[in-house]
């Protein structure tokens, strides 16, 4: 797979990452966490994070396929970028809960 066609399964993570962003930034702008804009960029984050996990499988496929021995970082690179949004997205949770 070569390097530019793998960057496109990045932006699944990095649109996931911007919703969870916008909505903590919405929350902190308008000082609760109990509005329209703050719910919908949620749900979009959780269902692009879904995108992302799905994004990375396949990658993690077509890598594997390809070779591990030469593909192991980009797998590491799709771990990590899994890692941000879901740690925005328990940070949303958690704002939401408490």
């Amino acid at each position: 797979m070569k390097t530019v066609s793998q960057l496109w399964f990045f932006l699944p993570h990095a649109l996931s990452s911007a919703c969870f962003a916008a909505a903590f930034a919405w929350m902190w702008h308008v000082g609760t966490n109990r509005t329209e804009p703050d719910r919908l960029l949620g749900y979009a984050g959780f269902i692009v994070l879904a995108l992302a996990l799905l994004a990375s499988i396949i990658a993690a496929i077509a890598l594997i396929n390809g070779g591990l021995r030469r593909t192991w970082p980009w797998l590491l690179a799709h771990v990590a970028g899994l890692v941000v949004p879901l740690a925005l997205a328990s940070g949303w949770l958690g704002a939401h809960i408490a």
